[in-house]
């Protein structure tokens, strides 16, 4: 909207206001500047932040990069969203407007209008996806961040607005333009029928897969363009030849690593039938498990370093806490030597079926792996390169097996179902020759957890959700039942206990049974703990919750989810999606 028809608004509504007011004595004069714009023009801040952020972003996808990008499809969904913020911040600065003058007023009403052509520009993109839509996005947001620039220096404020458009501006995306010609064939009947000619006419034709259905090809000049279109016409076929502009798009500056943290931070191509990932405890780098025994390894900027193979399909995998090993497979486990490794070193470890738990025990430097069998379960513990674990390795259990889990102290927790309860036993691995009996909890055995510092367990079974204080001289007198059974539990660094039921997540603290919070799902199918804890609801929804109050933020949908985890700095979330990419999420 330009600044006549926001002059017209703001005249229509100063009749309104006189011709309600009873009668000309109560007719306010305008001769007063707005009293505080500080709070309009943050907003509008963060708006522009929030552009500026994702211009980078698309940019960088548009160019082919796979590091803070996202697609066209995302960045038209974000852009309409934020086009109703627009939309709604055009309001409260006519009602702020209203009755006012002064420059103040009239800088944001400037500021105004440039929103509302930025908005009209936004959803010419969304809706085109044309990159002369973008370029005018583009320089809408740089010259909205002019104005906001020019309002600010007006404003008393406390600083926020300087970081907000010293970060805004940062972000620097350009856009070179230059001359070129499009040559179109068509149309034809359909689809199939402009997809043959394409063919025809060589890789450089891109047939339209909508009505009209045409082909086309882009060529650098007019003088090119006209020269292939007198081929086609020898050849009998019509062409027409229009004048194009093409641009190219590069970024710099500031990486909004910050602003976009709820968008995957990187995709990383894996094989079909992907269904595991594993980090190591910076996500430098990243492992990535397949039906067909292949295990790709990746270091955290997208470079596969290593695709060894194993016999069957691997459904485990797990990185020691230095990064120097990788552990995993399936009924059959073997260890890997980071960072390149070609083979398996060792021997492998044979379980009665597929692995259902394993973990690496810190301190102890070993790993240990459950499943379950026909007549009894079994626990097989390998050091890093390979070699058996001793007595009382191979560890019997019953024949459904048991959850593994372990503190940093060298502790290997093990809960395995015993007739009508889940028994809870300790081994300090190097360092004993056998398991110790910790506690005993009523129920068939779901989940399990323990604290990194070994301090708490947390038991689901059929009959609740359970905290026991395992360090305690009599841990049976701790037990308590702080929620219904429930589908997932983990521990935060800070000992936190996070416990996820089909529809809520609920923390608890350290001590009580009392939560601190408690949040609604849709359908909570996998809890992991970072900075944030973070649930999969349903199949393909990722929601990232505050410490402090719960307060959710859905993450970017990025397709079917197989497989979900955290680094151990807490730092990265990973999934593999769709079966065949994994995704990496930095949280904030």
């Amino acid at each position: 909207m330009g600044r006549t028809g926001w002059g017209a608004i703001f005249a229509f509504l100063v009749v309104v206001t006189a011709s309600c007011s009873g009668g000309p004595s109560a007719k306010p004069s305008p001769s007063r500047d707005i009293n505080d714009a500080r709070p309009i023009a943050r907003a509008v801040g963060e708006i522009l932040l929030s552009f500026s952020a994702y211009d980078y972003a698309l940019v960088g996808s548009l160019n082919g990069e796979r590091i803070r990008a996202v697609n066209t499809d995302r960045y038209a969904t974000i852009a309409r969203a934020q086009a109703l913020v627009i939309a709604d911040t055009s309001t409260k600065i006519v009602a702020a407007s209203v009755d006012t003058a002064g420059p103040i007023r009239d800088r944001l009403v400037t500021l105004a209008d440039a929103l509302g052509e930025l908005r009209k520009d936004t959803l010419a993109y969304a809706d085109a996806r044309t990159p002369d839509a973008l370029v005018r996005v583009i320089d809408d947001v740089a010259k909205s961040w002019s104005l906001l620039r020019t309002l600010q220096s007006l404003l008393k404020d406390d600083g926020t607005l300087d970081k907000l458009t010293a970060r805004g501006v940062g972000m620097k995306v350009t856009a070179s333009p230059s001359s070129g010609a499009l040559v179109t064939v068509g149309p034809f009947a359909g689809a199939a029928e402009a997809s043959d000619r394409a063919k025809e006419l060589g890789v450089a034709w891109v047939a339209s897969t909508e009505s009209p259905f045409v082909v086309r090809a882009s060529f650098k000049d007019r003088a090119s363009a006209d020269a292939a279109a007198g081929v086609l016409l020898k050849q009998g076929t019509i062409a027409i030849v229009i004048d194009q502009t093409s641009y190219k798009f590069a970024r710099s500056g500031v990486a909004p690593d910050v602003e976009l943290w709820r968008e995957p931070e990187r995709f990383l191509d894996a094989r079909a039938g992907s269904r595991r990932i594993a980090m190591t405890p910076n996500a430098s780098h990243v492992a990535i498990g397949s039906d067909d025994g292949f295990v790709a390894i990746f270091t955290n900027d997208g470079v596969l370093r290593a695709l060894p193979r194993f016999n069957a399909g691997v459904n485990q995998l797990v990185f020691t806490d230095d990064a120097r090993f990788l552990f995993g497979g399936g009924q059959t486990l073997v260890t890997w030597v980071m960072p390149r490794p070609s083979d398996y070193v060792g021997a492998p470890m044979r379980l009665n079926s597929a692995a259902q738990s394993v973990v690496f025990v810190p301190r102890a430097y070993a790993f240990a792996a459950s499943s379950s069998g026909d007549d009894r379960g079994i626990i097989g513990g390998r050091a890093p390169d390979g070699a058996p674990l001793g007595a009382p390795f191979p560890i019997d259990v019953s024949s459904s097996g048991a959850i593994l889990s372990a503190s940093d102290n060298g502790e290997l927790f093990i809960a395995s179902q015993i007739g009508a309860n889940v028994e809870l036993r300790v081994l300090n691995v190097g360092r004993e020759r056998d398991t110790r009996g910790i506690v005993s909890i009523p129920g068939a055995l779901r989940a399990f957890a323990v604290d990194r510092a070994g301090f708490w367990a947390a038991i689901v079974t059929d009959v609740g959700t359970f905290r026991v204080a395992i360090k305690s001289p009599d841990p049976s007198r701790t037990i308590t039942k702080v929620a219904p059974p429930g589908r997932d539990v983990e521990f935060a660094k800070d000992g936190t206990l996070y416990v996820l039921e089909p529809q809520r997540l609920t923390a608890f603290a350290t001590e009580g049974a009392a939560a601190k919070w408690s949040a609604q799902l849709i359908d909570g199918r996998a809890l992991v703990v970072g900075l944030r804890p973070v649930v999969l609801d349903g199949t393909d929804r990722l929601v990232a919750f505050a410490t402090q109050d719960g307060a959710a933020d859905q993450l970017a949908p990025v397709g079917q989810i197989q497989d979900l985890v955290a680094s151990r700095d807490g730092s990265w979330i990973g999934v593999i999606a769709d079966a065949r990419r994994a995704v990496l999420f930095h949280l904030q």
